[in-house]
């Protein structure tokens, strides 16, 4: 690791030396002490210790030794000049100034405690600032304890110039928030285990074909479980030992907080429960929002995600909505929100259009606005609004449960209104008949309906003989007991032929539907 001479000047021992050039914005790869005559430089820019009597008195020989060092890529000196005059450690300093070299005086007695205090010292790759790394581990433990997650990761983030994110259950913390993760990261199969030396068994480094980022990792534990991962994004080769060790003792400290795996937990299962037709207890509706909609997004293309799917969504939906919302994923895969927001259009088609990003093209039913305590209701009406939309093949990607007008009497099969068991009376009776004579009566009573109940218009948008209607009328009124030119006849067959179509795809009807015409 390079740590930049002028911060390195003002730590620990080194500020007991006396620098007398510019540091010419130098960084220093590590300290080389030379106790004999002439050792080379091993590594390039680094900061030599010279003991006494070592440099020469005369100025060719002196040249000569300075260029030596200009030449191996030293960064400069610090030299134990103890008992020298003052004009000789000023010709020192010019000489030195002139190869743009550092230099400055410090005892050979503290040599020692200047290599002793280099070993523990860590620079930000942000901006460059030096500590020591019990001054960094404080540093992030105040951060953790006193402001939490976010300010945990902006110091990791500080310190290894890397983006830092925190995965736990349904929740994704990421500093700094841009650039957006490359959803390669929640895919646990597109990553390969590098070979690394590391005396950290739980923190790992991996490389995908994915991403263009390497990612260091550390499992977060609590009683020996896995809950959840906190891990280094950055180029390849970027990574320094000391980042092992900053990311290892953040994820000690995370393992406090576990109780955001609980939280998403008590989430899906309050979500599971009100879907269910049952309320929470009130300590877990506190976890909503006090009023809001309900959302339900279906898949418009079935298929099992892939592993690391959800979490994928689920940091895009923290990302782009950071206020406060509830969801969860059901077990067929569909995603239900209760969000607070002034204009949930603008937030369904957003969303959308970020699903669609991410590869998940999906519909969404709407309810209407709801406090959390009636919550069932809502998520019911969500429910129904995308389940119809898709029985319907709805124009909008995005259906509202008040736009539903009379189809919001059916949610066919799964309760049992009048209106179903109407449904089911009509489907037993039709599946009486043979297959042929089956589909012609519903698509006879369903254009009756569309010609407003007029004889005549029904066989020319049939291509049928008037009595051929007149009879097959005859023949429904018989089946099911109801005379179609009352009023009340009429209207029980509107709405029972405005239905025919989810009726028929909701999968109890086994014939085939004619079209118009045919």
């Amino acid at each position: 690791m390079k740590l930049k001479l002028e911060y390195l000047a003002g730590c620990g021992a080194f500020t007991a030396c006396c620098f007398r050039t510019p540091f010419y914005g130098k960084e220093v790869s590590s300290l080389e002490l030379m106790c004999g005559n002439g050792a080379a430089v091993r590594e390039p820019q680094s900061l030599l210790l010279v003991c006494r009597g070592l440099i020469p008195d005369d100025g060719e020989r002196l040249n000569e030794w300075l260029n030596e060092r200009k030449a191996q890529e030293a960064a400069g000196l610090l030299v134990d000049l103890s008992g020298e005059s003052e004009e000789r450690i000023s010709k020192l300093a010019e000489a030195c100034r002139e190869r743009e070299l550092v230099f400055g005086t410090a005892e050979t007695a503290g040599f020692t405690a200047l290599i002793n205090d280099y070993s523990h010292l860590i620079a930000s790759r942000t901006d460059g600032a030096v500590k020591s790394y019990d001054r960094v581990l404080e540093d992030l433990q105040r951060r953790f304890y006193t402001s939490g997650t976010d300010s945990l990761l902006e110091g990791l983030s500080y310190w290894t110039g890397c983006q830092a994110a925190l995965i736990v259950g349904q929740d994704t913390f990421v500093k700094p928030s841009v650039p957006v993760l490359n959803e390669a990261v929640f895919y646990p199969a597109y990553w390969k285990k590098e070979p690394r030396k590391s005396g950290l068994s739980h923190v790992s480094c991996y490389s995908s074909s994915f991403s263009d980022n390497m990612l260091l990792q550390a499992e977060l534990f609590k009683n020996r479980l896995p809950f959840g991962v906190l891990c280094l994004l950055g180029d390849e080769d970027v990574f320094e030992p000391s980042d092992d060790i900053l990311l290892n003792y953040a994820s000690i400290l995370c393992t406090g907080i576990d109780d955001y795996k609980r939280r998403s937990r008590r989430i899906e299962a309050a979500v599971e429960m009100i879907c269910g037709g049952q309320m929470p207890d009130s300590s877990v509706m506190e976890l909503f929002p006090e009023s809001g909609y309900a959302l339900v997004l279906c898949d418009q293309e079935a298929g099992e995600p892939a592993e690391g799917k959800k979490e994928y969504l689920s940091y895009l939906i923290h990302h782009y909505f950071p206020q406060k919302l509830c969801y969860s994923f059901s077990a067929e895969g569909s995603l239900r929100l209760f969000v607070s927001a002034e204009d949930v259009d603008h937030f369904a088609r957003r969303l959308l259009a970020i699903l669609d990003g991410a590869g998940k093209r999906c519909r969404v039913g709407v309810s209407r606005h709801y406090p959390a305590s009636q919550a069932v209701t809502a998520f019911f009406e969500a429910e129904s609004a995308a389940h119809i939309a898709g029985l319907l093949e709805y124009g909008e990607r995005i259906c509202y449960y008040h736009d539903l007008g009379i189809y919001r009497l059916l949610n066919y099969p799964e309760n049992s209104w009048p209106i179903n068991q109407m449904l089911g009376e009509m489907d037993e009776l039709l599946n009486q008949m043979d297959e042929e004579k089956r589909d012609v009566l519903a698509m006879t009573i369903r254009t009756f309906v569309k010609c407003r109940f007029h004889y005549q218009k029904t066989a020319d948008k049939l291509y049928t003989h008037v009595n051929t209607i007149r009879y097959r009328i005859k023949l429904i009124e018989d089946l099911w007991d109801v005379d179609l030119s009352s009023d009340e006849g009429r209207l029980l067959f509107s709405v029972l032929a405005k239905l025919l179509p989810l009726w028929r795809k909701s999968g109890c009807y086994s014939g085939t539907m004619p079209r118009e015409g045919e």
